[in-house]
């Protein structure tokens, strides 16, 4: 990016009016996030994108069951034809809108901390993403099981799979169907634990908001990250469904290349650089 292109970006960052009551600490970290939680919260076309994605799953349902050679899951291996069905579900922005979490960070100014996502999980108050009820109950009652995979920590299972059952998500009486992060099983990434859901069941698809939902590897760079996707293009709205999440994301952590000790200041100029004004 050109210095004129860098600098006319910077200003209009700064141009955004300071947040009441944010405090001057973090406050760079709650502007980057103003619009995207914005967006997520007020906009019709994020509530039109995530049914849509969700109304693209049940479109396919009929087929994915009636072909036993269907799979969603690239760990699924071997002959899995006679394995009951399930399909996998992250939970954050996902099934569960945790804006309002985002949203408070935005107006307090704060980065966010593990103390404050904590305290926001055991509020039990996340609201459900659009289309995601109904096109799980609908799996469901067609006998397929529903498997909750997220990077959540295991000792927030029983919150998470409460704030889940008070929303009439399926497959939440206990934590059965939960495979949240769990370092002591080896389950830091997802997918061991794909492979887990593989080994008793047949996956007909996947739903999530990243893509580590879908497939992994270690610090892709933006190019092996648009390779990823291309590499099954095919399963794009017929194995795998992505709800848009402009809040946080892997997307974000690619552009300063996954590097967490660096400043606030320090990514925003990575995602300047990042930018392309050419036409």
């Amino acid at each position: 990016m050109s210095v004129p292109a860098r600098l006319t970006l910077a200003l209009a960052v700064s141009a955004l009016p300071a947040c009441k009551h944010a405090s001057t600490e973090g406050r760079g970290s709650a502007h980057d996030a103003l619009f995207a939680v914005a967006w997520v919260q007020t906009s019709a076309e994020y509530e039109a994108a995530a049914r849509q994605t969700y109304a693209a799953a049940e479109r396919v349902l009929e087929a994915a069951l009636a072909d036993p050679t269907w799979t969603a899951a690239v760990e699924q291996t071997g002959d899995f034809s006679a394995l009951p069905p399930a399909l996998i579900v992250d939970v954050d922005e996902t099934v569960l809108d945790n804006s309002a979490y985002q949203a408070r960070l935005v107006a307090s100014g704060a980065p966010y901390s593990p103390d404050t996502w904590n305290a926001w999980v055991e509020e039990r108050k996340a609201t459900a993403v659009p289309g995601a009820v109904a096109l799980l109950g609908a799996a469901a009652a067609r006998g397929v099981r529903v498997f909750y995979l997220s990077n959540r920590d295991v000792r927030q299972a029983e919150a998470t799979r409460d704030n889940l059952a008070r929303l009439q998500f399926p497959d939440t009486d206990d934590l059965e169907t939960f495979y949240f992060r769990d370092v002591a099983r080896g389950w830091k990434d997802k997918s061991p634990r794909r492979a887990e859901v593989a080994k008793t069941h047949r996956v007909i698809f996947m739903f999530g908001d990243n893509l580590f939902d879908f497939v992994e590897k270690e610090r892709p760079t933006l190019a092996e990250r648009a390779a990823m996707v291309e590499e099954h293009a095919s399963w794009w709205s017929s194995r795998w469904f992505l709800i848009p999440n402009p809040m946080y994301g892997s997307w974000d952590e690619a552009l300063f290349g996954y590097d967490h000790q660096k400043t606030p200041a320090q990514k925003q100029e990575a995602r300047l650089d990042a930018l392309d004004p050419a036409p």
